[in-house]
This record gives C-alpha cells, structure tokens and sequence, in this order.
C-alpha cells in the first residue's frame, strides 16, 4: 500500500493507493469520519461493475443511500448539485454525515460541490475509478460544475464551485481493468502534464511503458498513479487555493476547456487537454519561450499514447478566442496563459491575442 499525505491549510488526509482496495473501503473510511450516515454519489456507469460491491462493504452499520447521476459535462450542472441536496434531505444528512464521490472528474467534481455547499460544508470521501481522476481531478479539493455563457456562446468550465478538501482519497488501481482504451488514453494526458511540469523522468517511464499501461497492467498502472499522485501533492501543499505555483497545474487546460464542451468535437477532458498542450507549447515557440523541439515532444507524447494533437472538426479561431476570455484566469480583460520553457512551466501574464491566434491555427482552427 502507497500512503501519500496530502497536508494544506485546508486538511490533512491520506491518498491511499492500493490495488484491491474497493473490498477495504469502509475500514479506511472509519479512520477519518466518524459517523454512519451517508450518500454515495456515484456515475451510472460505475453502478454496475462496483455499486452493489461497495454497499456490502458498508454493511448494516451504516445508513447508506446511493444516488446515480449520469456523469458527463452536459450534466456538469447547478441542476445535477441541486439533485444530490435533495437525496441528501431524503436520506437525513446532518453536518456529521459523508458524501461518497463514487466515479470520475464530473463526478468528484459535482460530489464535491454539494458536499461543500449542503449545510455550509460536510465531510467528503472520494474514490475515483479513473485514471483521469485518479491522478488529478481527486487531489487537491478543487471542487465545481459549468455554467453557460452569455449570450448562447457556449459553456464555461468550472465557473461555479469552491475549495473543498476530501478527508479521504482511496485509489483502487485495478478499478481501472473495467474502462475502455479510450478512457485510459485520456487520463494518461494528465500523466504527460505532471511529467512536463516537474518530472521528467515520468515522461520516460511513459515512453518505456506506454503498451502495459494502455493494457491497464496491475504493477505498470499502479506504478504510474503513484508517480503522478506524488506531483500533483506536492504542488498542491505549495499552493492549495491556486494563487501560485498550482497554476502551472493548468498546464494546456486554458485551451482545453474551450474545446471540451463543444458537442461535434466529442473530446474527453484528457483528449482536451492534450489538443491544449500542444496548442500551449506552440504558444510558447512563438513568445520565444522555448525552441520548437518542445512543440516536438509534446506532440510525440501525446500521439504515442493514442491522444490527439489537432481538432477532429474545423472550429473557427475567433470563436475559440472569445470563449478563452471567460476562462477563470483571465485577469482584467488580459489572458493569462501555463506555458513550457526549457525547463518547466511558468503561469505568463497578458499574452498576446495574436500568439494565441497562431496556436490555434497550429492545432487545426480555422479562420
């Protein structure tokens, strides 16, 4: 078992990474919450493969209710919050009771939310079963849903939501032998990203074992959540609330929610943020960040692992940039960018519109 402690001014708890660890469940859970009254909220998917698993796990002791929601970003919503308050009312929750994000991103992020906001705040438990979330929409207590634009231009990412940290993560890596390649594939671009960011040496191991993780291998894939797991941690407890040095976490992700939302393209959040970073580090050729074998790199990371590079389908670069400028970064009108160096990445302040034109233009926007 991997014990990795996340400590930052909003909680200290444990990741725990352990494969076979859904039967154990409730005894890591008595560890850090006391009481027996809760709600599982848990992606409709996952209901068959784990649900009825994790409700005998509990046992008669506790006072259990499971809510399913259909976790995709359409459902992302103040609607799918306001849901979970209503379960949460039928099922009795008081402030001593727990919230179980049982799923993925959408669904930790969505569990997250109401647990943070029903009676201004109860305990949250999260188990992820993806790669994705696994290794990074869990860590961290970034909490949120979408909300839509003005006007009918689209939807905003995460425009509504709140720093909420979990008492507990549990991974299970051999949840992940149930999902589709697609999936796999589309948390792995957060692996790239944790590897650009602060460890190399990540990217080689990819490289090195791109076919056992893409096969989801016990060993390999636990091996790569634990790597991945360690960055995300430690830049968390430098910067929980994102004032900082967690920024750089956003690496190719100002492009990617842009994209994400749009129907036609049919991207999942990590074929998103791969599309977004190599549009960030075609952005930062152009400043003059680095040289354009980063932009090489990037784009071989991402393909090797079965990831796109481009927009499957023409999306005109205007609309691309006005949606950038509802991004929560944006900072007095000035769009504010993660982008790679030569060594690293760096949040840039006020970047030039005309770069970011060209680094749609690079990745298949047209004009």
């Amino acid at each position: 078992m991997n014990r990795i402690q996340v400590s930052v001014p909003g909680g200290t708890y444990p990741v725990i990474i352990e494969p076979g660890l859904l039967p154990s469940m409730s005894q890591h859970i008595e560890e850090v919450h006391s009481g027996r009254r809760g709600l599982l909220v848990m992606d409709e998917q996952v209901e068959h493969p784990h649900g009825e698993q994790l409700r005998a796990e509990f046992g008669e002791a506790w006072h259990l209710r499971t809510h399913l929601f259909k976790a995709t970003e359409a459902n992302k919503q103040l609607d799918s919050v306001a849901s979970i308050y209503q379960s949460a009312l039928s099922q009795g929750l008081d402030r001593g009771s727990l919230i179980m994000g049982v799923g993925g991103g959408v669904t930790g992020d969505v569990a997250g939310f109401a647990a943070a906001t029903f009676l201004r705040g109860i305990d949250l438990v999260l188990i992820p079963t993806t790669l994705l979330s696994m290794v990074d929409a869990s860590i961290g207590g970034k909490t949120g849903v979408n909300l839509p634009l003005p006007d009918h231009r689209g939807v905003g990412k995460n425009l509504a939501g709140a720093f909420w940290q979990p008492k507990a993560v549990l991974i299970d890596p051999l949840v992940l032998s149930t999902l589709d390649p697609r999936e796999i594939r589309s948390g792995v671009a957060e692996c790239i990203k944790h590897g650009f960011i602060s460890d190399p040496s990540l990217l080689d191991f990819i490289r090195q074992e791109h076919a056992a993780i893409l096969q989801a291998e016990s060993e390999t894939i636990t091996r790569l959540v634990s790597r991945a797991v360690q960055v995300k941690v430690d830049v968390v407890q430098g910067d929980e609330r994102e004032s900082g040095r967690r920024a750089a976490l956003n690496l190719g992700h100002t492009f990617g929610h842009v994209i994400e939302p749009i129907p036609e393209l049919d991207l999942r959040h990590g074929e998103a943020v791969a599309i977004g970073m190599v549009a960030a580090a075609e952005c930062a050729c152009r400043l003059g960040r680095c040289d354009a074998s980063v932009v090489g790199v990037t784009r071989e990371m991402v393909s090797l692992m079965g990831l796109p590079a481009d927009l499957p389908a023409e999306q005109p670069v205007e609309d691309l940039l006005e949606a950038m400028r509802f991004d929560k970064k944006t900072r007095d009108g000035h769009l504010r960018l993660v982008l790679p160096g030569e060594a690293g990445v760096d949040l840039i302040e006020d970047v030039p519109e005309e770069m970011v034109r060209a680094a749609w233009l690079a990745v298949g926007a047209t004009t």
